[in-house]
């Protein structure tokens, strides 16, 4: 088991928050304490969990002097996360979600790319393998290797995917600040944004390698998006003037294509699909996500309920062979 001297500053510290993941969590640790990376701190910010959580993670953690136990009350993700920067020694910052878990060699490969790309990268993520809630793998999610600024990150929809995958300068928090706390959506996102358009290292950098296991649970996507579409609109609608280098359409595709599958045909869903059209057939057409909104203009009223229901029982018959597995 990895020990450091708690007198010298670790190089990066990794934080966990935990919210009623007692399932998982010791998974999570298990995974940061076998890097072959040593020098790092680990906090587990165990966020008011109504379950186990902090029990475990300090089963799992044992006698490992890297890990600390801080246990708060309820604040949220966004909260959690501002704790672990506010309690981080490391000159990095990495976050790894009580359901998520890393390959061996995350913290080993992060830190050598960021630590050989030029000094404006203020964090690298890598691809992540999505999971089913037993841990067996189900797909990838492939993102172009290389350099991402403000207009890449806004037209990819967050391409990190996961909170989870990220190494990021310690300082890029210091230059505009941390996660925001009154958003319930869109949180993380809404901090890239602003390290790319305000810090002093605005660059984000993708590692090539698939290092980060993203667990689906059952309930994450919702039986009702109105809410989180709307944040996601409004939000659009803030960032999008601040494209220097791409048409505002682009932006707009993804966010519509995954309302007209998982949401209904609202008001909201119109403007996102309309905003998404304004980039031109020519646009859309070149992309798997802008080929989608073109298939999902083609349906009527009926056609679009009925690929919504066949999608629907796709999802229970994944989540009851889930089930089946975790039995």
């Amino acid at each position: 088991m990895g020990v450091t001297d708690s007198s010298v500053s670790p190089l990066v510290t990794v934080v966990t928050p935990a919210y009623n993941v007692a399932r998982y969590v010791g998974e999570a640790v298990d995974s940061v304490l076998r890097q072959t990376f040593a020098n790092f701190e680990y906090l587990v910010v165990d966020d008011g969990s109504e379950d186990d959580s902090a029990g475990v993670a300090r089963a799992h953690a044992a006698d490992d002097l890297r890990f600390r136990l801080i246990q708060e009350g309820h604040h949220g993700l966004s909260g959690a996360r501002n704790i672990g920067i506010r309690e981080a020694r490391g000159r990095y910052i990495s976050y790894l979600d009580g359901d998520d878990r890393w390959h061996p060699r995350f913290l080993e490969r992060q830190v050598a790319l960021i630590e050989s790309l030029p000094s404006e990268v203020g964090a690298v993520f890598a691809r992540c393998r999505m999971i089913l809630e037993n841990g067996t793998p189900a797909f990838l999610q492939r993102e172009r290797p290389g350099s991402y600024d403000f207009d890449d990150l806004l037209i990819k929809n967050n391409p990190t995917r996961s909170g989870s995958a990220l190494l990021i300068k310690k300082s890029c928090f210091a230059d505009v600040g941390g996660f925001d706390e009154s958003l319930q959506f869109v949180e993380d996102f809404e901090c890239w944004l602003r390290i790319a358009a305000g810090s002093k290292t605005p660059l984000f950098w993708a590692n090539r390698r698939y290092l980060v296991d993203q667990r689906l649970r059952p309930g994450q996507i919702t039986k009702d998006r109105s809410s989180s579409d709307q944040a996601i609109l409004q939000f659009l609608a803030e960032q999008t003037p601040k494209l220097q280098r791409f048409p505002v359409g682009l932006a707009y595709i993804r966010p519509a294509v995954m309302a007209l599958k998982h949401g209904a045909d609202n008001e909201i869903t119109e403007k996102l699909a309309a905003s998404a059209r304004t980039a031109g057939l020519g646009e859309l057409a070149r992309t798997n996500w802008g080929r989608q909104l073109l298939f999902w203009d083609t349906l009527p009223p009926s056609g679009r309920q009925l690929v919504r229901g066949i999608q629907r029982s796709a999802r229970e018959a994944v989540k009851s062979a889930n089930r089946k597995i975790r039995g």
